[in-house]
């Protein structure tokens, strides 16, 4: 569990994994260089309870957070949990019970409850449960399980190079992809975690670089198209020059296709929703709002049937660096690489 000024709802966090039906486990806690609280909360509950493995670092973000806990960690299999979510007593007992039984799952997620800054419940949300739609999932940037109900194998993750500090705001599902080419994926249909829906989230919905999540998603599914097609992927290695010009096109083509403004007359068609005194009034509201935004069409395909963005700018990355290698892509390159 990695925390930054994490004070607010670290106890509650906290309290979910340590009443867990099943005990035998370590709860690696990395606090990323907190101003609050937070390292004095954790040190609290270090004094209470050993299984806790306690780690204070300089600020360096969520990635090298995480991976300082891979790092740190003995145990066979990896359960991630936010600061600001909460587990379900038998979520461990649950998860470990399953993949014991299916020894060919590298990654499993679960169904899970979203919950507002006051721990109440506001929905239910169900994710597909096998490997092939999951993937599918990924790769169209659809409804996932949510990072907190994560539980992967360590010795996988750490072969698949770990979360990637590139890759921000999207190093969750650059992984979850990495993992998906190296075994099977699977969410159990079971509530085993409850997600916390803030303000903070909203805030920090773009990253230093100005880049939001969407294009940060893109660039993970990209760049796994990248890589089952045998092609390099600029977000491994050394070389960082390659890798931002790859976000720099990427970023360009989204803008140039205005997927960023279908993006956002989607998040202003669901702000109406949220404003409006009852769900009737809302769905209205909402519907109209998109109705004028001129892109109601390909949202509600979108949101149905998914993204096919990744895989055609994949396509043509690809198409793209043969031409300025060769002067010309390679015969029946485009019939290769289209779905």
């Amino acid at each position: 569990m990695p925390c930054y000024n994490a004070s607010r709802w670290l106890h509650e966090a906290s309290e979910s994994v340590l009443a867990q039906t099943f005990e035998d486990f370590e709860f690696i806690i990395v606090d990323d260089g907190s101003t609050d609280e937070t390292w004095n909360i954790i040190q609290r509950y270090r004094e209470r309870d050993q299984r806790i493995v306690a780690i204070s670092k300089p600020h360096s973000g969520l990635a090298d957070s995480l991976n300082v806990g891979i790092a740190q960690a003995r145990g066979a299999w990896i359960a991630r949990l936010d600061a600001d979510d909460l587990c379900e007593p038998n979520r461990f007992e649950e998860q470990l019970r399953f993949v014991l039984g299916h020894p060919e799952v590298v990654l499993l997620g679960t169904d899970f409850v979203e919950i507002d800054e006051f721990g109440l419940g506001l929905r239910r949300i169900h994710c597909p449960s096998r490997h092939r739609e999951l993937v599918s999932n990924l790769e169209r940037l659809r409804r996932f399980f949510p990072h907190s109900s994560a539980f992967f194998k360590r010795d996988v993750a750490r072969s698949a190079g770990c979360y990637n500090p590139w890759n921000r705001l999207s190093e969750d599902s650059d992984l979850w992809l990495r993992l998906a080419e190296r075994g099977r994926i699977a969410c159990l249909q079971t509530c085993l975690v409850r997600a916390r829906k803030h303000a903070e989230q909203i805030s920090n919905s773009r990253s230093a670089d100005g880049l939001s999540q969407l294009a940060y998603g893109t660039l993970a599914s990209v760049c796994h198209f990248l890589r089952i097609h045998g092609f390099p992927d600029p977000s491994t290695g050394t070389n960082e020059t390659n890798w931002l010009q790859l976000v720099t096109w990427v970023n360009r083509r989204m803008t140039e296709e205005g997927i960023f403004e279908r993006r956002q007359a989607w998040v202003d068609a669901r702000a109406e929703y949220f404003a409006s005194e009852s769900r009737l009034a809302g769905t209205v509201r909402g519907v109209v709002r998109l109705l004028r935004s001129g892109h109601g069409t390909v949202l509600l395909w979108e949101k149905l049937f998914g993204m096919s963005v990744p895989k055609r700018l994949a396509q043509q990355w690809m198409e793209r660096s043969w031409t300025a290698s060769s002067g010309s892509a390679p015969s029946g390159a485009s019939a290769r690489h289209t779905p």
